[in-house]
């Protein structure tokens, strides 16, 4: 394989991506695609018992990504689920960016919005399932 699309796979095993297959001058490599949340949850609002076992199943059978490489002259070319690539480098960009500020101010100060978040919707979750149930 060709240096040039050896460190280009090995850039995306490090974002999560499988080699499926190699050649000299190609590389297919497989991945999943983002699981919905907001989807999930809506389908577990409105079919309580089995919807969310169901949305798992299917999201499981479609979910699968494949991106294609090949070398043009010398550069790497991205065939397939591209998108999905992108916005991998831009999710490990921003990961990493707050690493660095969570270094830098502490945990708290940078996380407390996302965890007054995940604290509103368990009480709201929890008020849902006592009136129900």
């Amino acid at each position: 394989m060709q240096s040039i699309l050896t460190q280009r796979v090995h850039e995306l095993v490090d974002l999560g991506w499988e080699p499926k297959t190699s050649t000299e001058t190609t590389a297919s490599l497989v991945g999943r695609r983002p699981f919905n949340w907001w989807l999930f949850l809506l389908v577990i609002f409105f079919f309580p018992v089995v919807g969310g076992v169901l949305y798992l199943i299917f999201w499981t059978v479609t979910s699968q990504a494949t991106v294609f490489l090949h070398v043009e002259g010398d550069k790497v070319a991205t065939a397939g689920d591209s998108w999905l690539i992108s916005l991998h480098e831009a999710q490990s960009a921003r990961d990493k960016e707050r690493r660095q500020e969570i270094k830098a101010r502490g945990f708290l100060a940078v996380m407390w919005p996302q965890l007054l978040f995940s604290l509103v919707l368990i009480v709201i979750w929890v008020l849902i399932l006592k009136r129900y149930f």
